[in-house]
Order: structure tokens, then sequence, then C-alpha cells
């Protein structure tokens, strides 16, 4: 699986996306265009979104995994290259948005299913590594499309980075194999018995208030730099910043995610709840703290840190959630594919509804928070992200509660009440 982290070059493309909204905004013939963020939420949502479809797919049909990666580079690769010659705002939102996004949903979960066979109890780790992969393009993405950007245009930029994407990743494509036999028949219905347990449920809840506020952030860093007065170049930098800060968090979270530790004289993993919690509680902070109030490069760059962080950590939480859930492989990336689920529901709805909030304070006042014209911005995607933790709060007081009565009607151990 060394080659995943090459691989994951595709998905983390519209990650940086802010950079080419920034662009689009100031320049015709889509300037002021406040949908513009559409295309960028498009672009990721599709892999979250169609999770559970996808997953299905990849463990009904799994001898055609390896022909599925191909399907999926290819349409990902046309797509992106398609928009290279978009002439209108829905042409973009066809190419660089849905059929981008839809081939990254293709090729990405049968390469997820493959990572599942060769690891288990490194299992968030390896995952942690995926993601991070994908973080550690925006380490260069962002400079990279801004000098093509303003030297080239958006058009020879989109058709650029595609032949890029197919020259770097097209050659990993052979190394993906399976570890299991692959059977020839189809694969037995998937067992869905972890929809009984009220635990799916709030990490369910859990992940889709994180992503109803996880990609504001990321999505608008540029453009609140250059309302600054800095240059659309540092905003391309607080991207790299973050980038590299989520490359920290995620590998952070991951190894985290996998140790064990003596708790109540047992030899236990750490207890995924506290990191589902910790994960979005740090970021909703850095939001209203950090970005709200920020005046300056120097606050812009330590909330990228920290957000970078503590948001970009939660993801790779999902597959120690999954095994928290259930141990068989084949379940665990079914409950997998519902919390990338959840996550690509709040992700849709990301362009909509920053449509709409910064339609309400379109003016740039620096005496204003968030500079007056992010300041619904910053606060519903801080509110999303403590209302998460909150989530996981609930779910804590709610089994403490629950153990202690059961030791009180004798049913319970003193363990219930602490746990």
């Amino acid at each position: 699986m060394l080659q995943s982290p090459a691989q994951a070059n595709p998905p983390g493309f519209p990650l940086n996306y802010g950079v080419f909204q920034n662009y689009y905004y100031k320049h015709e013939p889509y300037a002021g265009n406040t949908n513009m963020s559409t295309i960028g939420t498009l672009g990721t949502a599709f892999y979250f979104l169609g999770a559970p479809i996808a997953t299905y797919l990849v463990r009904r049909y799994a001898q055609w995994q390896r022909q599925t990666i191909w399907i999926g580079f290819t349409i990902a690769i046309v797509g992106l290259g398609a928009a290279g010659w978009a002439k209108d705002f829905g042409s973009l939102v066809a190419t660089q948005g849905v059929t981008f996004g839809m081939g990254i949903l293709i090729m990405w979960y049968p390469i997820f299913n493959m990572m599942n066979e060769w690891f288990i109890e490194r299992r968030g780790f390896a995952l942690a590594v995926i993601c991070a992969s994908t973080g550690f393009t925006g380490l260069f993405y962002p400079f990279a499309l801004e000098v093509l950007l303003n030297k080239y245009g958006p058009e020879t930029t989109l058709r650029i980075s595609a032949v890029g994407l197919l020259s770097l990743c097209g050659p990993c494509l052979p190394l993906f194999k399976n570890r299991c036999p692959i059977p020839r028949k189809e694969a037995p219905e998937v067992d869905y018995s972890f929809l009984k347990l009220p635990l799916f449920y709030f990490f369910a809840l859990a992940g889709l208030l994180q992503g109803l506020g996880f990609y504001f952030p990321t999505i608008y860093l540029p453009s609140y730099a250059t309302s600054l007065g800095l240059s659309s170049t540092m905003g391309a930098l607080l991207l790299v910043i973050y980038s590299l800060a989520q490359v920290v968090g995620q590998m952070a979270f991951g190894h985290v995610s996998d140790m064990r530790i003596k708790r109540l004289w047992q030899d236990q993993r750490v207890p995924v709840e506290i990191l589902v919690f910790l994960s979005p509680c740090v970021s909703g902070v850095a939001i209203l703290v950090l970005w709200g109030p920020a005046h300056s490069l120097g606050m812009l760059i330590a909330f990228a840190i920290v957000y970078g962080i503590s948001a970009g950590g939660f993801a790779v939480l999902w597959a120690r959630m999954a095994s928290t859930l259930s141990p068989s492989p084949a379940l665990a990336l079914t409950t997998f594919s519902y919390f990338a689920c959840m996550k690509g529901i709040g992700n849709i709805v990301t362009g909509p509804i920053s449509s709409a909030l910064i339609s309400l304070s379109p003016d740039v006042d620096h005496d204003v928070y968030a500079n007056g014209r992010f300041k619904g911005i910053v606060a519903y995607s801080g509110a999303c992200m403590l209302a998460s933790a909150a989530v996981m709060v609930v779910w804590w007081v709610s089994k403490r509660v629950k153990g202690c009565m059961a030791r009180k009607d004798g049913s319970g151990t003193a363990d219930e009440c602490l746990a």
C-alpha cells in the first residue's frame, strides 16, 4: 500500500479549490458570483455522499475492484481536463464539480477496501497516511495553481492540472492489489446490524455537524486574506500552512487512535469517542477565537495551524469508529461509508449556505468581527464544530448515567458507572 499516497493526489486537488474561487471571484466572467463555492463543494461532496452506494458495489462485485479504480481515475481526469474548455458557470459545475467528483468517488472506495484488507491493528494509522497524502499535495498545489492562474488563466491551468495528475498518478494504478483472495461469485448481502447500535447514531450526528462546518475555512481563507489587503500569494500560503498542519493532525490522530493504554487494569485502545470530541471542539474554538478576530497575517497563520491539526484529524477516525462498532472488515467498510456520507451531506449544502451567508454582509469592514463580510461564515462554521463536540458529551453523559443506574439495580458493575 505504499502506492496509496501517490494515488491520493486526485482527492487532494479539490481541497485547494479556494485558490480557484479567489481567482474566479475577481475576474470575468465570474467576477462577484457568490455561487462559485458550489463547484468546489461538489468536487469533494460526491466521494463522500455516494459512499454507501460505492462500498455496496465494491463488496458486491469485489472481482472488479482494480478495473473500477481505472474507470474512476479516467472519469476524474476527463472531467478536470474538460473544465479547461468550460465557458460558463454551468459548464464548470458539470466538469470541475460533478464529473471530477464522480471519478474520485468511483476510484477511492476500492482503494479503501484494499487498505482494510492489508491493515488490521494499525488501520487508523494506515488511513491517516492515505488522508495525509491528500493534505501533502496542499504543500505545493496552492502556489502552483496561483502561478498558473495568474500567468495563463483558469482554462490552461485546468488542462495542465489534468495532464499533471495523469502523469503523476497514472503509473501507480497497476500497483494496487488485494491481499485476500477475490471471490469469483458475488459476495453475500451486507449485514446492517450496526444500525441497531446507539453509538452509531451519535457518531453519525457528530460527523454530520462536523461536515456542515468543515469546508468554510479552506474555501474562504484566501478571500479573507485579500480582504485584509494581503496579496493572493499570501492567501495561497495560508492554504499551504493549513495543508501541512492537516498532515500533522491526521498522522497524530491516526497514531493515537491505534494506541493501547492501561485503563482500569485492562489493556485497551484509546477510546475513539474522546478523539471524536476533541477534534471538533478544538476546531470550533479556533474558528471563533483565532479566525473571527484575525486582522493580521500572523493570526491567520495561527488559525491555519490549529485548525489544520484539529479538523484535519477527524476523517482518519472513521476507520477506528467503524471497528469500534464491529471488528468485521466487511462491516467496518460499510459503517465507514455511512460516516463519509454524513460528511457529504454537510459538504453538499456548504455551497448554498455559504452563498447565503456571504450575501448577508457583502461589504468589508475592518472594525467589525470577521471583517464584517465573513462574520456569518465564521459564526456558522464555529457553531457547527462545537455542536459536533457536544454530541459526544451527550453520549458520554448518557452512557455514564445508564451505567450508574444499572449498578444501582444490581445489573451492572462499578466499571460501567465509571466508563
